[in-house]
């Protein structure tokens, strides 16, 4: 093996081996950003989810008031303040998750659309309840009510499916948030179920009846179920995350909440028990235990941020990590990099000079400067034999580009007539079935025009090729400046000319062909005497209607009859063929 192989060989498979080993390095702290990333982006998802479930369980507030109270303008506007919060809800969730790739997170997608189907159908049973008179609402059809209000919790239980999608996801691509995301699910869920605990005073306080069975039944396990959501809240917070905010946001939530709100909703829960009036009417409840249910949210919101500046610094840790990596393996690269150019220049540089000229030229850079031929060893005859190379390869291109042209030249002369500068036989034979084909495709009319000098021959015979040859060049001149741009017009052989005219029909044609006619006659050309020479021509027309097909032989056949009947006719005159 030479030594410049060896050497190259030895040089790419260390630089192919590092090079692998960067990229494979690169590839996985590429995914780990892709994982970290994503891990955030369902992070997000989950949110605006448990936001969506934030807004649906809230719309529950302002809706009973106006499922049970008195009709009331500022109820129904404040109402639909809270739908459209909903709805924003719904669409930036929706948006987001939309515009995810990730087939896992994608599943979450059908789950948050029938929740948003179940809410738009909450809301028109909402609105026929609504209509139903007040005393009909709370007495005859209360069940109907109710009915609408189980019909909102639906619609969150179904956000809440979507959420425990995403937060498994989020936890299942990056684990470290699995504390953060189960907390703020666990407050999410916490909220729903504060706000279900309010909605059982809903109809007993629109009837002032005392509670029912139902509500009996309901108040007990409610609060069975917020105690423990409280007690997973506190293990997972305290003993999971260290963070003063954590603290801060349970504090709070324990003063207000179960500090206010429960032991309002015991006083109201006994009242109910007991007979007693409630001296309030749902707007009253709703004002008093709705706006401490906030540090529920706000402990969700805390959970929510903390798991976010997580994954954040779990994201920015990603990039640390890709760039630190990338940086020392292009370190490496150009250390090894830099052996090779000192080896090179130190050892090879005369050979690899010499190589990279040869692979040069014969890669076609001729113009390139060769160095000059100094020594008298074999770099000097390698030298010689490249300036002997580039002289000949010179010679060898000059031949080429002559070639080329006489190509070229010789191509457009078997296209062109020498004399008129029309097409010739040839290229009308080669021209004319494309365009029968395109006039076949767009359904038009087409016709064939056949003429030729009446008595050229005498032309020939009293004046001399010469002149003959002025008369061809006319004709064709008055040819081109009759026709239309797209049609073919060609000398086809002698004194006889063809055109092929598309989109024709055979007034049309017959028209052109008589403008034609006319003005060979009336425009003879000039001698070089100053006297003229009286011409005419005869024509044959073929005409092809549009929507039926012909072919090129068949046209040319029934021209060729009607030129020879034109002739027959006494000359200088059109025949249309039948």
């Amino acid at each position: 093996m030479r030594l410049s192989r060896l050497f190259l060989s030895t040089t790419v498979l260390l630089l192919s081996l590092v090079s692998l080993m960067l990229v494979r390095t690169m590839w996985t702290d590429w995914q780990g950003v892709r994982r970290a990333e994503s891990g955030l982006d369902a992070m997000e998802l989950a949110f605006a989810t448990m936001q969506v479930a934030e807004h649906a369980s809230a719309e529950r507030g302002p809706a009973i008031p106006v499922l049970n109270d008195p009709p009331s303008d500022a109820l129904r506007k404040r109402l639909t303040q809270f739908q459209q919060a909903t709805d924003a809800a719904f669409d930036v969730a929706l948006k987001r998750l939309r515009q995810r790739e990730e087939a896992e997170l994608l599943t979450a997608l059908p789950v948050l659309e029938r929740a948003r189907a179940q809410m738009q159908a909450a809301r028109r049973e909402l609105e026929r309840v609504a209509a139903l008179p007040q005393a009909e609402r709370v007495a005859v059809d209360k069940r109907s009510t109710r009915q609408v209000i189980d019909q909102m919790f639906e619609v969150v239980d179904t956000v809440l499916e979507a959420v425990t999608m995403l937060s498994a996801s989020a936890e299942r691509i990056h684990p470290s948030l699995s504390l953060p995301l189960v907390g703020a699910r666990y407050a999410a869920e916490l909220r729903e179920h504060a706000g279900r605990l309010g909605s059982q005073f809903t109809a007993p306080l629109a009837s002032g009846a005392p509670l029912g069975p139902q509500e009996r039944d309901g108040i007990p396990r409610l609060l069975g179920r917020i105690e423990q959501l409280k007690a997973l809240l506190d293990v997972k917070a305290r003993t999971s995350l260290s963070d003063p905010r954590i603290d801060a946001a349970l504090q709070a939530q324990q003063e207000r909440y179960f500090g206010q709100s429960l032991p309002f909703i015991a006083e109201v829960t006994a009242r109910g028990l007991a007979g007693q009036p409630y001296g309030m009417d749902s707007a009253q409840f709703i004002a008093r235990y709705v706006p401490a249910m906030r540090s529920i949210v706000e402990l969700r919101d805390t959970l929510h941020e903390i798991g976010r500046e997580q994954a954040l610094a779990e994201v920015a840790a990603a990039w640390r990590r890709l760039r630190v990596n990338a940086l020392i393996g292009c370190c490496i690269l150009a250390l090894e990099v830099g052996v090779f150019i000192t080896l090179r220049r130190r050892v090879l540089s005369p050979l690899l000079l010499s190589t990279r000229h040869m692979v040069a030229l014969m890669r076609g850079r001729l113009n390139q400067q060769l160095p000059a031929v100094q020594r008298s060893d074999e770099i000097g005859e390698l030298q010689a034999a490249m300036h002997a190379l580039q002289a000949s390869l010179h010679r060898t291109q000059e031949l080429e580009a002559e070639r080329e042209t006489l190509i070229t030249e010789l191509r457009q002369l078997s296209h062109r007539d020498h004399l008129t500068g029309l097409m010739n036989r040839r290229a009308f034979d080669d021209l004319g079935p494309a365009q029968l084909a395109q006039a076949e495709r767009h359904r038009w009319p087409l016709a064939l025009l056949l003429f030729d000098l009446d008595h050229f021959k005498r032309i020939n015979d009293q004046h001399g090729h010469e002149i003959g040859d002025q008369v061809l060049q006319h004709v064709a001149q008055l040819a081109q400046a009759q026709l239309r741009s797209g049609d073919l017009l060609a000398r086809y052989g002698g004194e006889e000319f063809i055109a092929l005219l598309p989109d024709c029909d055979d007034q049309a044609a017959l028209a052109l062909a008589e403008r034609l006619r006319q003005a060979i006659q009336q425009q003879p050309p000039r001698l070089p005497d100053g006297s003229t020479l009286n011409l005419s021509a005869s024509f044959g027309l073929a005409a092809r209607p549009a929507g039926l097909q012909a072919s090129l032989p068949e046209l040319f056949s029934r021209a060729d009859a009607a030129l020879y009947a034109a002739k027959a006719k006494g000359r200088n005159q059109v025949q249309l063929a039948a």
